[in-house]
């Protein structure tokens, strides 16, 4: 029998960051959510919402509601890669000159993992086999 690993690139959605000098593992999945929504004090959706309406704007300045978007996003991806954190020792772990090259890095994947809300949907919907 084949593996998957064999057949398929298995860390598509994975990546790393660099917090002081250490990689940490990073991964956005449908598990993410939670996390995400626990650092961001919001449900997803209008996380999301919120965090394409400062992408929109195309630059922005590192105000509270910026740094608790890219916060809520990174430790979303720090937790689902495996690390176990408190978004407090996450947000005081990275130095302020070091945020932007980490959202960057996060939000790169989170790009190329981007669920649409339809499939959200189909998910809820579709029956178990």
């Amino acid at each position: 029998m084949a593996k998957l690993t064999d057949l398929v690139n298995v860390n598509i959605n994975k990546n790393t960051i660099k917090i002081q000098g250490v990689d940490i593992p990073v991964i956005f999945t449908f598990e993410s959510f939670p996390y995400v929504e626990e650092a961001y004090g919001k449900p997803y959706h209008v996380f999301e919402k919120d965090l394409h309406s400062m992408l929109k704007q195309g630059s922005f300045n590192l105000g509270k509601k910026e740094t608790r978007l890219m916060n809520a996003l990174i430790y979303g991806m720090v937790r689902s890669g495996g690390t176990d954190c408190t978004v407090y020792e996450l947000k005081n772990s990275i130095p302020l000159s070091d945020l932007s090259g980490i959202f960057q890095v996060a939000f790169d994947l989170f790009q190329n993992q981007n669920f649409q809300k339809a499939d959200m949907e189909k998910l809820k919907t579709e029956k178990k086999s």
